[in-house]
């Protein structure tokens, strides 16, 4: 299939590859060396600092500290706590992703009509679903489901910024490395599987996922979606190697204006699963002490969030859109996005994301100096990070904060440690309408609200026992 079709191919204009590749170079002056073996896994390898720095980073780690304990952690095969690949059903890779389409010129669609046909009785019956998320050092929450029958379990991160459902095939090439690591589905064992044969292609910036579609049942959360759509992969790019889920459960927009199948979640609506279509987000911090990350399907849990919610129109028919008031520094030194802008909020990505000439502006006064060789990424002084201000995005005329806590990413040097600002610029093209992403560190500050038959998205403060430091 080719890439220029809309259904199939899903471009990926920011993902967090280009900022693990800038500090893959800053520290390729480095030598020595150290061996994980991740024994759950199978898995033996060594890296040297570079990659060793560059694994770190890639994963947001609250501290690196943490992460070099928790691997010594399971070298010595008793973990203070269970990890997250000490899961019975965890495949292999940690999501690093970003889907985004073009703008589409096209009128904000309703709501998919079949949701309106869906019994009236079977909805009223209907209630919201939770799921258990967990939480891989800040950078990924993925939770369970099941295809087919018997049921086949997977890990999967669930997507706002893509609409489509996929797992590894039982048929992709055993011999390699992201299908040898992963739970893989085979169609021969379901019962309930019916053919499609279609194909699909996911483009990433370092490869692509491609493989071709079927149907079966798939169940979350307790709720089983009869006849769903979803994609079998047989080929699927090496950056995958490392990560955790086994592939990826859609939240965005359906193109059934396009000939696109409903998606898992608005099919879950339209079978009378659940009784809106919204979904909401609690994501704790690591090793906070705080509750399970939570998915709720159908609605919000007011157990994780506190007061009102402040609400967004979205600005686009197909993804999670909204115009934002202005971004600023609370010491009132630096105010970008003066006019309004767009931004989107997205499970897909970790940091925050802006245009690279308002990012540079903030991170200049924030003290943060572009590395020599890199100059898209920041270092700051560690020894000042707590008395950084706090950077606020206005919506709807509030103010929504988050603290250095959140935009700093520390990682542990062999002699001292090293602070990164976790505010990331992109270059758009003229012809391009910049964008901000508020991504994961966001997320935990808020908890959010997806409104899909509303078209809008809303934030509130998260209760009281959320992200103590």
């Amino acid at each position: 299939m080719g890439k220029g079709s809309n259904n199939n191919f899903i471009r990926l204009t920011e993902n967090r590859f280009e900022w693990r590749n800038m500090i893959a170079n800053f520290w390729s002056d480095k030598c020595h060396f150290l061996e994980f073996h991740l024994k759950k896994l199978g898995l033996c390898f060594k890296m040297n600092s570079s990659a060793a720095v560059l694994l770190l980073l890639t994963l947001t780690s609250i501290c690196a500290a943490h992460v070099i304990r928790d691997y010594q952690n399971l070298l010595r095969s008793s973990p203070v706590r269970r990890q997250p690949w000490q899961q019975r059903s965890v495949g292999k890779r940690l999501v690093l992703y970003r889907p985004f389409r073009e703008h589409l010129q096209r009128p904000m669609q309703p709501f998919p009509k079949s949701y309106k046909r869906a019994n009236r009785n079977v909805r009223e019956k209907a209630t919201t679903r939770d799921i258990k998320l967990e939480n891989y050092y800040n950078n990924l929450y993925y939770g369970p489901i099941t295809i087919g029958t018997p049921e086949q379990e997977f890990n999967v991160a669930f997507d706002t910024g893509s609409p489509f459902t996929w797992v590894p095939s039982a048929h992709c090439p055993s011999e390699e490395e992201p299908c040898r690591l992963s739970q893989k589905y085979n169609n021969e064992s379901s019962s309930t599987y019916k053919a499609n044969g279609k194909p699909f292609e996911v483009s990433y910036d370092l490869g692509e996922v491609s493989g071709y579609r079927s149907y079966d049942n798939i169940a979350v959360a307790g709720a089983t979606i009869h006849n769903q759509e979803f994609g079998e992969s047989i080929l699927e790019p090496d950056l995958f190697d490392d990560t955790l889920n086994d592939g990826i459960f859609g939240l965005g927009f359906s193109n059934i204006d396009e000939g696109e199948k409903l998606s898992a979640f608005d099919n879950m609506v339209s079978q009378g699963l659940l009784p809106a279509p919204v979904f909401s987000f609690y994501l704790n911090r690591a090793d906070s002490g705080d509750p399970d990350s939570v998915l709720t399907l159908g609605g919000t849990n007011p157990e994780y969030y506190t007061g009102d919610f402040t609400f967004a129109n979205l600005t686009a028919p197909d993804r999670w859109q909204f115009k934002m008031d202005r971004v600023q520094l609370s010491n009132g030194d630096s105010i970008v996005c003066e006019h309004g802008c767009q931004a989107i909020v997205d499970t897909g990505t970790s940091f925050i994301v802006g245009p690279i000439e308002e990012v540079d502006a903030l991170n200049k006064n924030l003290g943060a100096k572009p590395l020599a060789r890199n100059p898209k990424l920041h270092l700051l002084d560690c020894s000042k990070v707590d008395s950084l201000p706090d950077l606020e995005f206005i919506v709807s005329g509030k103010k929504f904060s988050i603290t250095s806590r959140d935009y700093v990413i520390k990682v542990k040097g062999e002699r001292k440690d090293f602070c990164y600002s976790g505010i990331l610029g992109k270059h758009w093209k003229k012809s391009e309408t910049p964008v901000w992403f508020l991504g994961l560190n966001f997320m935990r500050a808020y908890y959010t609200q997806f409104d899909k038959g509303n078209h809008r998205i809303g934030f509130a403060k998260v209760s009281s026992f959320a992200n103590r430091y």
